[in-house]
């Protein structure tokens, strides 16, 4: 489910919104998973679930809309993704395109 988020207007707010929530690692989306920097892991679309995505849309510049992933790990660990909205979207396995509803936000 992707929320485009009207209370917490910046990304800076919203990553601190997860942080007290205990989504504190940080990931980098590669093309078939997900690189955790502080595990120094790579984890595959069936070692993570997402718990809710963010969209963040620029209205001056449509090429610097965000989307932040709040992202569990099977351990219970938790952390985020932001992510640029399908930029570079055909170097993406399908797991992954899966795992992470990748699509454009449709916000009404």
């Amino acid at each position: 489910m992707i929320v485009q988020d009207k209370q917490l207007t910046s990304i800076r707010q919203r990553l601190e919104s997860l942080k007290t929530r205990g989504y504190r690692l940080t990931f980098r989306r590669e093309a078939t998973c997900l690189y955790c920097f502080e595990l120094q892991e790579q984890l595959t679309p069936n070692e993570f679930s997402v718990d809710q995505t963010y969209y963040f849309e620029d209205l001056v510049n449509p090429d610097a809309d965000r989307i932040i992933y709040a992202i569990s790990l099977l351990n219970g660990r938790k952390g985020y993704l932001i992510d640029a909205c399908n930029v570079y979207s055909d170097n993406i396995s399908y797991e992954l395109e899966l795992k992470l509803h990748w699509q454009y936000p449709f916000v009404s």
